[in-house]
């Protein structure tokens, strides 16, 4: 919910016309904001953010109860988000924009990164939007070519080591996060406890998770220093969660976002 704050950097963009990025790379949410940015439609992320939520599909104990799930990602990527959905995905503009995107994701196995290209999203298959975007326990891991996959937070959440290994020179990342922020060390003790039950490396990818979010985050500001990053950050989280998302803290992150994004034109001249 946090990536509303994305969702404002985006629309900035849209708005003033500004595609000056050869590829982007997407975790979690931010998977299906880039996707959304490069297919070129204004306003829509905010309204999975702002109005979608408050759906029982979408995020409640009753989807728990209904689908064994308590974030329902089937329900926007694909009842939604389908050609014939309420909301669809633009999915000819995505694949007619010249801009190329990576989704991250975490095998589930080997508790390691992997990156599907720009193609891996198509018409009939959303599924490496969910995987994306599968936090551990709250959804159950996504099946692709046989293998399960889970949220790319886990395994990569700061993902300039890929940006660098494609090419990049200069680097612009979007975090849901104050830029002062240190996760603590304990924060997912419970859910990966609980993920290795089943998914041992998995579980002890989300259990060391904070600290390798906060090594990569060192790194970026040092690149920042250097001028060959531009990190852009949210003041403060505004009492937005992974699942909650009160209104007017939505609103308050797409908003900063939405302003903060001016730095983008400046910072690539």
């Amino acid at each position: 919910m946090r990536s509303a704050f994305g969702a404002g950097v985006y629309d900035y963009l849209i708005d003033n016309s500004l595609r000056p990025f050869d590829f982007g790379i997407g975790v979690s949410a931010g998977s299906a904001n880039i996707a959304t940015y490069i297919a070129g439609q204004r306003g829509r992320l905010l309204r999975f953010y702002l109005e979608y939520p408050k759906r029982k599909e979408y995020m409640s104990l009753s989807s728990l109860i209904r689908t064994g799930d308590y974030i329902n990602l089937r329900y926007i990527y694909e009842t939604m988000s389908m050609p014939d959905g309420e909301d669809p995905l633009d999915i000819a503009s995505y694949q007619k924009n010249v801009m190329d995107m990576y989704f991250v994701t975490t095998d589930a196995m080997t508790g390691k990164a992997v990156y599907f290209p720009k193609a891996s999203l198509k018409i009939d298959d959303r599924r490496v939007l969910e995987a994306s975007s599968a936090v551990p326990i709250a959804c159950h891991p996504v099946m692709i070519g046989g293998r399960p996959y889970l949220d790319g937070g886990i395994a990569d959440p700061l993902p300039y080591e890929k940006a660098l290994e494609l090419g990049a020179d200069r680097i612009v990342a979007i975090i849901t996060k104050p830029k002062d922020f240190m996760r603590p060390r304990e924060e997912n003790r419970l859910a990966s406890r609980l993920l290795e039950i089943r998914y041992p490396a998995a579980g002890q990818a989300l259990r060391t998770m904070a600290a390798r979010y906060d090594r990569q985050l060192s790194r970026m500001k040092e690149m920042e220093k250097d001028g060959r990053m531009l990190i852009i950050a949210p003041d403060s989280t505004e009492g937005v969660t992974t699942i909650m998302h009160p209104a007017d803290g939505i609103m308050r992150l797409y908003e900063s976002g939405y302003e903060k994004a001016g730095r983008i034109s400046r910072f690539l001249g």
